[in-house]
């Protein structure tokens, strides 16, 4: 090898080194300085070396490994995230490498000359790392790295799509190096590369928003207490009217001209507060999130001029206090889903109008949901009976579907009757009378 190679590759590994470690360090804050010059080297050791002996059909791969043994051992980064880090620095030099390589042929440089002219290949490899680091740059960019990795730290089981990734990457961008410029299908490759960068941002994005639904319900559980507090207080009010009759009995018996002013002041609170039906229907389930929510969802349809009734069966207290924390946060994130379906689809109908029955048998509570509708449902090509319009409901729906399918105590079945979608969730309870026997 002549003395002008050695020097192209001294060159192009500096440039590569610091594109490496500028891309890895976007990703993963470090504190210590002397942490990050140690990447620095190793990386530089290792580009050098690269560059003069490792075939172009494994420098990819091998690169992937290099960075993760660098940041497992030199950054002493131990999490899975590490080949998450290691992913997204290969996939940006593989787009800049794309990019440049293209850019170079479009301008009317030769393609054998970018992989035999050491000008050429020096330009080119030079730009190639301007560009990534450029490119990670870009604040568009850095905000899908920001939330790829927040959703891969969330979800543990997406990192296996990497391993699936990385081959591909392998088989297509990097299978022969700059060679492939050679190849009639060449331009093939990179619409395919383009494909599966899609096909990784289009997961990304959807993981991602079925976390934040998730996250969404989950925040919900806090927020319902709130109102479980109004209704409590509702409760405690409709309570002590009893006693405000009483008084005003007691000043019609006397004539009392203050009368008239208690009733006005009487009036005025009950103005304040749900009707006393609604108040008792509510107070028929346990504090810990349903009661709230009910509150909460009920409130929404009279804000969406929706008639609503809620009938809620003596007993159904007793059942579900049998039930764990875990297992009652659950109820409240599918019903949670279940109610939001319901309201976005009877928004949509001429009469709008929602029932919510909840009975109790031996050992289950049945919510019974029904809506009103419009247009026609097609239960079979539905599935699960559930509907899937609506911003965000096929993300509330997978949530509810991977609740259900992680359980055995929940059931759910759909039915049209009459004019109603009807969507029914059963929960299974233990018998409190039997617990106790044992």
């Amino acid at each position: 090898m002549s003395m002008e190679s050695i020097i192209v590759c001294i060159i192009a590994s500096i440039f590569q080194a610091i594109a490496t470690s500028y891309i890895i360090f976007s990703q993963k804050n470090m504190d210590k300085k002397t942490d990050k010059l140690r990447f620095i080297i190793i990386m530089l050791i290792y580009c050098f070396i690269g560059f003069l002996f490792i075939p172009n059909n494994i420098r990819f791969l091998v690169f992937l490994l290099v960075i993760f043994l660098n940041l497992y051992f030199t950054l002493d980064i131990r999490d899975k995230n590490v080949i998450l880090y290691a992913f997204n620095t290969g996939l940006i030099f593989v787009i800049s490498e794309l990019i440049i390589t293209v850019g170079l042929v479009i301008i009317g440089i030769n393609s054998v000359d970018i992989v035999n002219n050491n000008f050429y290949n020096l330009i080119a490899n030079v730009l190639i790392s301007l560009f990534a680091v450029i490119f990670i740059k870009l604040p568009f960019v850095r905000k899908i790295v920001k939330n790829e990795i927040t959703l891969f730290t969330k979800n543990k089981k997406l990192i296996n799509y990497l391993y699936v990734f990385v081959v591909i990457l392998y088989l297509i961008a990097l299978k022969n190096g700059f060679e492939l410029i050679l190849k009639s299908n060449y331009y093939i490759n990179i619409l395919f590369m383009a494909c599966v960068i899609l096909i990784i941002t289009i997961i990304i994005r959807n993981e991602f928003k079925y976390d934040k639904i998730k996250d969404e319900y989950k925040n919900m559980l806090n927020h319902v207490t709130k109102y479980e507090k109004i209704i409590t207080d509702q409760g405690k009010a409709n309570h002590e009217f009893k006693n405000q009759l009483m008084v005003i009995r007691g000043y019609a018996q006397m004539n009392s001209p203050k009368l008239i002013e208690y009733l006005d002041s009487v009036i005025k609170d009950s103005k304040k507060t749900h009707s006393s039906y609604l108040i008792s229907q509510l107070n028929k389930f346990p504090a810990g999130g349903i009661k709230g929510l009910l509150y909460y969802k009920l409130s929404t349809m009279d804000d969406e001029n929706i008639k609503h009734e809620l009938n809620v069966e003596s007993g159904v207290k007793i059942r579900l206090d049998t039930l764990g924390t875990e297992t009652y946060k659950n109820i409240t994130k599918v019903l949670g889903v279940l109610f939001d379906n319901a309201i976005d689809a009877c928004k949509k109908s001429k009469e709008k109008k929602i029932i919510i029955d909840v009975v109790k048998k031996t050992n289950s509570v049945t919510f019974s949901i029904y809506n009103t509708y419009k247009g026609k449902i097609d239960m079979d090509k539905i599935g699960t009976g559930f509907t899937t319009k609506g911003s965000g409901h096929g993300y509330g729906l997978r949530l509810v579907k991977d609740i259900v399918e992680n359980s055995n105590i929940f059931e759910i079945e759909n039915s049209l009757e009459d004019e109603y979608y009807v969507t029914k969730l059963t929960i299974k309870t233990k018998n409190r009378q039997t617990k106790k026997k044992k």
